[in-house]
């Protein structure tokens, strides 16, 4: 019988969680619980057994580290979810015989043959442990984020309602590839081994930030797409202002992971302002891959229908816009290809951005890029609806134009990169991390 023994607040740089800690023969194992799960269907959980290596020390050997991480990252967006922490070293080996799986691995035994040359089964975890930890949360059914099918047998096997599962493909490198290769052929493990970006590409920094995309493509259970902020600013703060001239701050290195990140982006939004503006390219020109499907933020339908973004993608232009605004030009847009989604406006009668998430999102879109302009931003910054930035800084001086408007008049606490970095590229600094805004 597994007992809780203590539950606190624990509050991380993913948000903040109440930590269960539970006991089985002498065993402590632990919940991070992000919201309220009890009674509660199709919540997200990740099972992940312990690996001191890879979850503290960082080891390239396995890609554990990195779905852990990742796994409280998309936890520490959602409305609710549970990480369920196993100590099961090893697959249940423990760390020791792990560490000689290990010597033996770099003798060219792959991880199976590892574990049963020590007189060990492949995997000897037990997962009826987690499915009383769930029972005792009170959780009714789950989506399960694991690449491991026998996970999902085995919980479904101790009474668990798994009603999905969310594919958590990250990290693989020169280090794991054989190892997870061997997970993958021995183990029956569901991976795709998409390519990715080499080590020592340039633009091999934002791989975290695609993986993040990777699994929230992956989760059709989300209420909102997954946003990233891009925008780039002189050293002054200055970028484009709405319905003024372009401003090419940019190098041709940062245009091109610009354009990397909309080819792995489900939606580019952008604001009518900056149609007005520029009618700019919204495409993939400088890499290869699939464009983004055009998102616009029109309140009023004051997008022409000439617009090239209209039929420059070939896939058809979204436009958001409010129930008040004119049919007849919805009609006229509809008839240029455009695709109209109507919400409800805001206190302001502009389009309600909250609601205009949950459409793109009932409409496939499950990743979302935002480009701008400068009101489009503080809109969606203003909102708390943002859950990564990556922000070019060009070594120029412009003047006079304000980046985010308004964001300080509540008086609130900045938002904060969690896990900012920053990278070189050309004669830019990229700046890029998940955000996390101040708590209400």
């Amino acid at each position: 019988m597994i007992k809780n023994l203590v539950k606190t607040r624990l509050p991380t740089g993913f948000g903040d969680f109440s930590l269960y800690l539970y006991v089985e023969h002498a065993k402590e194992h632990l919940a991070m619980v992000k919201g309220e799960v009890q009674g509660k269907s199709g919540v997200p959980v990740r099972v992940h057994s312990e690996c001191l290596t890879g979850d503290v020390f960082g080891s390239r050997r396995c890609d554990c580290g990195d779905q852990l991480k990742h796994t409280l990252q998309y936890l520490g967006r959602v409305e609710a979810g549970v990480l369920v922490y196993l100590r099961q070293e090893g697959r249940g080996i423990g760390l020791r015989k792990k560490m000689e799986a290990y010597n033996l691995q770099d003798q060219g035994m792959d991880t199976v043959e590892a574990n049963i040359h020590l007189g060990h089964q492949a995997d000897e975890r037990d997962y009826g442990i987690a499915a009383r930890i769930l029972n005792d949360l009170g959780v009714e059914s789950i989506r399960l984020i694991t690449n491991n099918p026998h996970k999902v047998e085995e919980l479904q096997r101790y009474g668990v309602t798994v009603e999905a599962r969310i594919p958590i493909e990250v990290g693989h490198h020169r280090d794991n590839i054989d190892y997870l290769r061997s997970k993958a052929e021995r183990m029956s493990h569901l991976l795709s081994f998409r390519e990715r970006t080499p080590e020592h590409h340039e633009l091999a920094f934002i791989e975290p930030l695609i993986d993040q995309l990777s699994l929230a493509q992956s989760d059709e259970g989300q209420g909102y797409p997954f946003v990233t902020l891009t925008y780039a600013q002189s050293m002054d703060g200055s970028i484009a202002a709405d319905g003024g001239a372009p401003l090419l701050l940019s190098s041709q290195q940062a245009m091109t992971l610009t354009h990397y990140l909309r080819a792995h982006h489900d939606g580019l939004l952008v604001g009518v302002n900056t149609i007005l503006a520029d009618d700019p390219q919204l495409t993939v020109r400088h890499c290869a891959g699939e464009n983004p499907q055009t998102v616009i933020l029109d309140s009023h339908l004051r997008t022409p229908s000439d617009s090239r973004v209209l039929a420059q993608s070939g896939k058809p232009p979204i436009i958001l816009t409010t129930r008040e605004s004119d049919p007849e030009q919805r009609s006229r847009l509809a008839a240029h290809g455009a695709v109209i989604l109507e919400v409800d406006g805001d206190v302001s009668g502009c389009v309600d951005i909250r609601q205009a998430l949950i459409a793109l999102s009932a409409h496939g879109i499950r990743t979302l890029m935002v480009e701008g302009g400068g009101k489009t931003i503080s809109t969606f910054l203003k909102n708390h609806l943002v859950n990564y930035c990556v922000i070019t800084i060009t070594p120029k001086i412009i003047g006079g134009l304000r980046a985010i408007e308004g964001l300080s008049a509540s008086g609130e606490a900045p938002l904060t990169l969690t896990d900012c970095r920053y990278q070189t590229l050309g004669s830019d600094i990229i700046a890029y991390g998940p955000v996390r805004f101040p708590q209400s």
